[in-house]
């Protein structure tokens, strides 16, 4: 089991999400912080300021929406890809859309995995389980291994 809990990023501005995924994420059992950003832009400044900082740690995952203020979640995508440190984190895309040609922008930028966002809760609370599942596979996270 790990010692620490894993940190995820969540780059989210609708509450009602923020407050579904991190539900989703505890009845999964997964230990964690959730640390919110409300915009794109905060999400890029975010970056940049862990490139700056080699002593700040890295999140073992990022969540990241497409539909986003300011910044859109792909080019934050972008930004985490070109990144000198976060370009190795994992990036979950959890968006309500289902345009190809956002599955096409994201598949460029190097999305690990691509989600729907449900309205049912059943559906929603699936999507804590498989972060536990990616995150708890394999070392996926320096931060979070047993002390």
């Amino acid at each position: 089991m790990s010692g620490s809990p894993f940190q995820i990023v969540l780059v989210e501005d609708a509450e009602s999400d923020v407050f579904v995924i991190r539900e989703a994420l505890e009845q999964a059992g997964l230990a964690f912080e959730l640390h919110v950003l409300d915009d794109g832009e905060k999400a890029v400044e975010f970056i940049a300021k862990i490139d700056s900082d080699n002593t700040l740690p890295l999140p073992c995952l990022i969540i990241l929406d497409l539909n986003l203020p300011k910044v859109s979640g792909g080019q934050v995508l972008d930004r985490v890809r070109k990144s000198s440190r976060c370009s190795p984190i994992p990036v979950f895309i959890l968006t309500s859309s289902d345009s190809p040609k956002d599955k096409a922008e994201i598949a460029q930028f190097g999305a690990t995995q691509y989600c729907r966002k449900s309205s049912r809760l059943d559906e929603f609370m699936s999507f804590g389980l498989a972060v536990r599942e990616f995150l708890e596979g394999a070392d996926r996270c320096a931060g979070a291994s047993a002390q």
